[in-house]
């Protein structure tokens, strides 16, 4: 069975942590699996890869010193 969460989950992580690509990978499988899908909220059925697209495409994850991070200042507050 696949799981999927909610993509402030991942938002939140990336708040907390700075995390290159592999790391929230390998982090995001140990916590919820390797096949997690993501949502948001208008998308749904996300993988890992679609999600960071998204998110870099509309500014909400950020790259600084080749990790990724939360760009607050994008994110809404729901």
């Amino acid at each position: 069975m696949t799981t999927e969460i909610h993509a402030h989950n991942v938002l939140n992580l990336l708040s907390e942590k700075p995390l290159t690509r592999e790391e929230l990978t390998q982090e995001l499988a140990q916590t919820y699996g390797a096949e997690t899908r993501f949502h948001t909220c208008k998308l749904n059925g996300l993988d890992l890869d679609g999600l960071l697209k998204f998110f870099l495409k509309m500014e909400k994850v950020v790259v600084v010193d080749d990790k990724l991070c939360t760009n607050r200042e994008r994110v809404c507050n729901h």
